[in-house]
């Protein structure tokens, strides 16, 4: 059994991709016998954690634990900020190893406001841990770029069994081949980086071009202004009452949607590895979404989904009208989309790559 801590801001609750990915592992390791304890640091603007963690290391902040140390602590690399020095903010217990858990480098997200400064930050955080978990083999690429090419790392990929589809290939293949229109499906938050506005110019490029679709937005919200401007920009190009936002959307509400949909779209600026087009595939939606990141470690365009690129509203356009207007290769790609998913790695699995990795690192 190993002892691990596991460092997050807030809490593993929230309902984010990344969160999701934390609170399956945790209980996975916890289900393979191993002992979790999360260690939950105060959300604080980036500015803020990094000048908490500067004044801790400056008074030199410790923290003992109890009893035998830790065989590790794992960081979810959000937190770097506040633990980029050494002794970070003092809140974090000693271990055997330290790892960092990489969804996306924050320094390298589109349009990241002082990106330089961050890069500076985030490097000194990955090197000083002792190995890295990537979502991954694209993240862990970019860690390796950043902070130099001989951290020591391990591709995790999130598992598939958070989700129960109970989909099989044929009733996948005929909820394709239902006529009307192309019932698409969006789950992500509604922000500038996960590519609503383009996917809206895309559907009004494809109406034009005769195709017909209907689109259901789950996610949140909170983005005030950006929402607005996109109900502004679906009443502007005449798609009132064919686009719908749901807001979040969890449990029983959120799987009928799955279940509704056809077609699952996510023209973000960049993607690690998505949870959501994951489980869009275990229910039988192929997957249209951005060729930036690494989701082609999960999608093969062509077979159960498309990876293009977010900017190019034409081709976006194009797949859109071209499935809308072929149900059967529609059909034979939500098949696939299954058959992919059934296929993929279990949390299980991904635990034990996790423990694997301690016992790796932590005899060194």
């Amino acid at each position: 059994m190993l002892r691990i801590a596991f460092v997050v801001y807030g809490s593993l609750d929230n309902v984010s991709g990344g969160f999701i990915y934390d609170r399956a592992l945790v209980g996975a390791l916890r289900a393979a016998g191993h002992q979790v304890d999360v260690v939950a640091l105060p959300w604080r603007r980036y500015a803020a954690a990094v000048a908490a963690a500067v004044v801790g290391a400056a008074r030199g902040w410790r923290r003992r634990a109890a009893g035998a140390p830790y065989d590790a602590v794992v960081e979810d690399e959000l937190v770097h900020p506040s633990l980029f020095l050494r002794g970070g903010d003092g809140r974090t217990p000693p271990a055997r190893v330290r790892l960092a858990l990489v969804h996306n480098l924050r320094s390298a997200q589109p349009g990241e406001p002082l990106a330089a400064l961050k890069r500076r930050i985030e490097r000194r955080y990955l090197r000083g841990v002792g190995g890295v978990v990537a979502v991954c083999a694209r993240t862990l690429g970019d860690v390796r770029a950043l902070a130099g090419g001989d951290v020591a790392g391990v591709v995790v990929h999130p598992g598939r069994d958070h989700v129960a589809p109970d989909v099989d290939a044929g009733a996948a293949a005929a909820r394709a081949r239902e006529p009307g229109p192309l019932r698409l499906l969006h789950v992500a938050a509604v922000r500038p980086a996960k590519g609503l506005a383009r996917l809206l110019d895309a559907l009004s490029l494809a109406r034009a071009r005769g195709a017909d679709c209907v689109l259901d937005v789950v996610g949140s919200l909170e983005d005030a202004a950006h929402v607005r401007a996109m109900r502004g920009r679906i009443a502007d190009a005449g798609l009132a009452g064919r686009i719908t936002l749901h807001g979040e959307r969890t449990g029983a509400a959120l799987l009928q949607l799955y279940r509704r949909g056809q077609l699952f779209v996510l023209p973000s600026d960049r993607e690690a590895y998505s949870l959501a087009c994951l489980e869009a595939l275990g229910f039988g939606l192929p997957v249209v979404a951005t060729s930036r990141g690494g989701l082609g470690e999960l999608v093969t365009p062509g077979r159960d989904g498309l990876l293009l690129d977010p900017d190019d509203t034409a081709a976006w356009a194009a797949a859109l009208a071209r499935l809308a207007g072929d149900r059967d290769a529609l059909a034979t790609m939500a098949a696939a989309a299954v058959a992919r998913y059934r296929a993929h790695a279990t949390w299980r699995e991904a635990a034990a790559a996790v423990a694997a990795f301690i016992v790796e690192r932590s005899r060194r």
